[in-house]
């Protein structure tokens, strides 16, 4: 392994909270989520850099936001049109090896664990992906497109959430961006997981903490459960 890298993806508008400011400017116990997320990958302490990927018009927002706490090594980029375009940007801001490492990272997942990243990086050595992932505890059917019905059970022990962060290695990516999208990606990838389509992505398994900050409750819930871990 040579560098760590984390692409923190903050490209949010805040539609979906109702707020006039995007989310991840939005406040959990006196800070915002964005601060939240750099200050967590800082204390991991092994980064080389960390990248900001924002959307174009909150670029000045971002820079004041993070004023105090952004290394020289570190930068804020403008985002894509889609979340992978914009993870593609950040990831293009770099330049990088075969044997680095990067962390992909929803800045409204504001508690994810230390150790969590660690065993990312040991599960990217061995499969050249990690993701973080919690286990489903509903049971869960299969509904097509346009269908009002199912007739398909899954089995909810083989099924899991996927969460951020995730990670990828250099060589990996270089594989990525060569090969095109399938012609089934009628949108973007939403994830790591989907942009790797049916190579094998390592997983490190977290509990119900890492909550992703999407509608007005998730922010009461976030706060409920967060640690300083």
């Amino acid at each position: 392994m040579n560098n760590l890298y984390a692409i923190l993806l903050a490209g949010g508008t805040g539609s979906r909270m109702g707020h006039q400011v995007p989310k991840q400017f939005l406040h959990l116990r006196g800070e915002s989520l964005l601060r939240h997320s750099v200050k967590r990958f800082q204390r991991f302490g092994l980064l080389k850099s960390i990248v900001v990927v924002s959307h174009p018009d909150w670029i000045l927002e971002t820079e004041k936001e993070l004023a105090d706490l952004l290394e020289p090594n570190d930068r804020i980029v403008e985002g894509g049109e889609t979340r992978h375009l914009s993870t593609l940007k950040g990831i293009g801001s770099v330049s990088y090896d075969d044997k680095d490492i990067f962390f992909i990272h929803d800045v409204a997942r504001p508690n994810f664990k230390q150790n969590e990243l660690y065993q990312l990086v040991e599960q990217t050595k061995i499969f050249g992906a990690a993701t973080i992932v919690s286990p489903v505890t509903e049971s869960l059917v299969r509904v097509k497109q346009h269908q009002n019905y199912t007739k398909e059970p899954l089995r909810r022990e083989e099924v899991y959430a996927v969460k951020t962060p995730q990670s990828v290695a250099g060589f990996m990516l270089n594989e990525l961006l060569l090969d095109p999208l399938p012609e089934s990606f009628l949108l973007h990838p939403t994830d790591l997981c989907t942009w790797m389509g049916e190579r094998r992505v390592g997983v490190v398994e977290t509990d119900f903490q890492n909550i992703k900050v999407t509608s007005p409750g998730d922010l009461v819930l976030a706060d409920s459960v967060y640690t300083t871990d």
